[in-house]
């Protein structure tokens, strides 16, 4: 079996697992779930079940087995088990079941950063490179589907209400982020890499433009301030962690850390990527 994907019940991991199909036979790629139930689908499709969780390293010795690349989906934050814990089972794991190549995703400026999100994948970049793993470390950006709740908000009148100041960010779909990453699945691993997947720097403001552009309304501004937007998510009834960690996001984004340039993703895409007014488009169809 060549290649084996995380994190395919997921959007990234998914997507993933489509991009590589299109180059890739079935046969030749095996998908990791939690539980057989969960791998049904994916055995329906064509592709190998391997049966694993980021919190019992065993578990994924085993169901990495035989695999040549790894494609490993960072976990999610806020679990019993630590996240960091978790990706030290994963890349351990790896090196056990005899796994030579290993594509990461990570964030943005990770080494550099001081964003909420950043501690864990710090960590992690660390214990990949003192793996004597090759690896393709991938440092995502932003997601546009995570602004898609104020694209809503904004279209049914509430107004475009952010927090993130003028800072600047690298939105892209997730669609590409997760084409991107079956294209370094498929290339050479003659080295090991970093590339930073960031697209055109984008303020709020330009974002506001482009959805009035994409959706042909007047849209009013509602630029707040760190306080005042985490008092609104607060008289929203949103839970204290969801209200911290979307208000710690827009301090970060205010903050700089996610104003990174770089033409690595479309270097490693091969094309351009989708121009924002045309993304949001498909993000709202």
């Amino acid at each position: 079996m060549t290649y084996l994907i995380t994190g395919v019940t997921g959007g990234l991991g998914n997507g993933v697992l489509k991009a590589l199909s299109k180059t890739v036979s079935h046969g030749e790629i095996a998908v990791l779930v939690r539980s057989e139930e969960k791998g049904v689908p994916f055995a329906e499709a064509g592709y190998a079940v391997r049966i694993g969780d980021y919190s019992d390293k065993e578990s994924l010795v085993t169901a990495f087995s035989g695999i040549e690349t790894l494609m490993f989906v960072s976990g999610a934050p806020g679990q019993a088990v630590s996240r960091e814990l978790q990706h030290k089972h994963v890349i351990e794991a790896a090196k056990a079941a005899g796994i030579a190549n290993l594509v990461y995703t990570s964030l943005a400026n990770a080494e550099g950063s001081h964003s909420v999100l950043a501690p864990d994948h710090i960590a992690t970049e660390a214990m990949i490179k003192q793996s004597g793993l090759t690896y393709k470390i991938l440092r995502n950006n932003w997601y546009l589907e995570n602004e898609l709740s104020i694209f809503q908000d904004a279209i049914a009148g509430k107004g475009f209400v952010y927090a993130g100041g003028e800072g600047k960010v690298g939105w892209a779909l997730k669609r590409e982020y997760a084409e991107a990453a079956a294209q370094a699945l498929v290339q050479s691993f003659d080295d090991n890499h970093i590339y930073e997947l960031s697209g055109p720097r984008l303020s709020y403001a330009d974002l506001h433009q482009a959805l009035e552009t994409a959706t042909g309304k007047t849209i009013d501004v509602v630029s707040m301030t760190i306080s005042d937007y985490k008092a609104a998510l607060v008289s929203a009834g949103l839970p204290d962690e969801v209200v911290g960690i979307v208000t710690a996001i827009q301090s970060d984004i205010s903050a700089g850390e996610l104003d990174v340039t770089s033409t690595d993703f479309e270097t490693l895409l091969g094309h351009a990527l989708t121009p924002v007014t045309e993304a949001i488009s498909e993000l709202l169809a």
